[in-house]
């Protein structure tokens, strides 16, 4: 009775203001933030609100304004700090026809408001537009709307289609929104809360509280990924998921996306930007002038895939399946997708020969590989594996015995696609890599996997080695391995797609409310005669973090 007393003391005290003399300030901002303008009321003097306008935003009411004839839109915040004032007056002296024009800043019942351009024809939200769209219109416009951005020295921080709106000539574009902006310090670099930032277009950098104009590139690219596919590759992931994917992981596209347009994408989300300084080396995320060249049609390297600064990536002419690769990632590249052949040119000494004549490292690597071949028979594509990797450690897409992905996320969303579906075929591959410890091999090689990531991949391959011969054991196996890599943590049952435990509870309920045959058949298909439950809802409480739970349970039943 005493716990209830204080909870209902404590509850009358914030409802009435009292106490700590928060409660009162908090009370304010929501009677301010009610305060809703009506139809008549005059902005800075000039500007007569007509109606309310239908579009959310999280922060601010919108309204149409009439003057002169023309329509405008009234934002009025719902704090009183909402926008800094350093951002508000860089604004005011941009003039460009990609930038939102800062029309006019004032004050209403104690909450700020400014004064926008009507755009009839509304943002990019929900729309899809063709390769040569994007290339010829959306994305050069957008990327000049950057760089006067940059070049006064704002850092947007919340690019996405919902804050770019499309002019009257249905082409060209105009960005608006710069509630959370910032204006950058220290050489372009600024730390920052992550309030009001959209995850699914967020850089790797700013879920660690860093964001730099390489930071809105990044969202750049996710904003035209989804105007061409109709979502984000990150969709049905929460902000953790996403933080964790994009700090290792290349985005996946879809098969039908063109070449130059992934091109561009991975260019301006490239991951590390360690070399971001370094504007002679190519493996550096894309900004104004790489953005620029490709819009030319420059053919540009892209960050990852096969460009250094370094004078030792380039090597003498390897011909290899009819072609001539005169430098070190495209070779160790082409001996990876073609591996069957790869292993030839290793096994049969031409490694060792080639690069005997001027790199004796990488000889020695290769004579190492082709000994050790020797003494492990059975082992070659895992000695074919490490070699590869170990020549050039920047090696982003994962092969495995003439597999390819784009990267282990890529990786992990095909094992989950393949799970659900039933499909078989690939558990001897999924088996060799868990076996032979290839997960931490690749992760310890990139320099921005996380310590976490790294005692996940290796812990899976702990519980792997211990199986056996355990069929239940390995498909658990299979599933947290694809949950691990892609970042996803759906559970598939038939058409729902559950993302939590409340969300399971809540589907439980529904079969219950519905048909007690219904729940009663769910049951049984999760949870056997012997007390174990199935192989996908066990992998997917253990990735939601609920093994504790779950052993506690099963203690229960002993």
């Amino acid at each position: 009775m005493s716990d209830k007393t204080q909870i209902n003391s404590y509850l009358n005290a914030v409802q009435n203001g009292l106490g700590t003399g928060q409660a009162t300030a908090v009370n304010q901002d929501i009677a301010a933030a009610s305060r809703k303008l009506s139809a008549g009321v005059i902005l800075a003097e000039k500007y007569e609100v007509i109606e309310p306008l239908k579009a959310e935003t999280g922060e601010a009411d919108l309204y149409i304004c009439r003057c002169g004839g023309k329509k405008y839109v009234a934002k009025m915040y719902r704090r009183q700090r909402a926008v800094k004032q350093e951002v508000l007056a860089a604004l005011k002296s941009i003039d460009s026809p990609y930038v939102a024009s800062l029309l006019a800043v004032g004050e209403y019942g104690g909450l700020p408001f400014v004064i926008l351009p009507y755009y009839k024809n509304g943002s990019l939200q929900g729309r899809r537009f063709s390769p040569e769209e994007l290339r010829k219109n959306l994305i050069p416009c957008i990327n000049e709307a950057l760089r006067v951005l940059h070049q006064n020295d704002i850092i947007h921080k919340d690019l996405k289609p919902s804050n770019i709106m499309l002019q009257d000539d249905n082409k060209s574009i105009a960005i608006i929104d710069f509630g959370i902006s910032s204006v950058v310090e220290e050489g372009n670099t600024v730390l920052v809360t992550q309030t009001g930032m959209t995850p699914e277009y967020s850089a790797p950098e700013t879920f660690r509280n860093l964001f730099l104009e390489e930071s809105d590139y990044y969202s750049f690219g996710i904003t035209v990924y989804e105007l061409f596919c109709g979502h984000t590759p990150y969709k049905n992931m929460n902000a953790d998921e996403i933080a964790r994917y994009t700090a290792v992981q290349r985005i996946p596209f879809p098969k039908d996306m063109p070449e130059k347009l992934r091109d561009f994408i991975s260019g301006v989300t490239y991951f590390d930007i360690t070399n971001r300084n370094k504007k002679n080396n190519p493996n550096r995320r894309w900004t104004y002038n790489e953005v620029l060249d490709w819009c030319k049609g420059k053919k540009l390297v892209i960050p990852g895939e096969g460009g250094n600064a370094a004078d030792d990536q380039a090597i003498p002419p390897y011909s290899f399946l009819g072609r001539k690769y005169k430098d070190l990632p495209s070779l160790i590249t082409a001996l990876a997708v073609n591996w069957s052949e790869g292993k030839k040119q290793l096994y049969r000494g031409l490694l060792s020969a080639f690069f005997k004549n001027f790199n004796p490292e990488i000889a020695g690597y290769c004579i190492d590989a082709e000994e050790e071949a020797i003494r492990a028979r059975g082992r070659e594509d895992v000695i074919f594996w490490k070699l590869l990797y170990k020549i050039y450690p920047e090696l982003d897409k994962f092969y495995w015995a003439g597999k390819e992905y784009e990267s282990l996320a890529a990786l992990g969303c095909d094992m989950l696609e393949r799970l659900w579906n039933g499909d078989e075929l690939n558990f001897v591959c999924w088996n060799s890599i868990l076996n032979n410890k290839l997960l931490t091999g690749y992760l310890a090689k990139r320099k921005s996997t996380s310590e976490d990531l790294l005692a996940a991949a290796a812990a899976l391959e702990a519980a792997h080695a211990v199986s056996g011969d355990k069929e239940r054991d390995r498909l658990i196996n299979y599933y947290a391995m694809a949950y691990l890599l892609s970042g996803r943590k759906i559970f598939n049952i038939g058409d729902k797609k559950l993302q939590s435990v409340g969300e399971l509870a809540d589907h439980m309920k529904a079969l219950l409310a519905s048909s007690y045959e219904e729940f009663e058949s769910f049951c049984h298909k999760m949870l056997t005669e012997n007390d174990l439950l199935d192989e996908q809802l066990e992998a997917w409480l253990i990735a939601l973090g609920k093994r504790q739970e779950l052993d506690s349970w099963r203690q229960q039943l002993a």
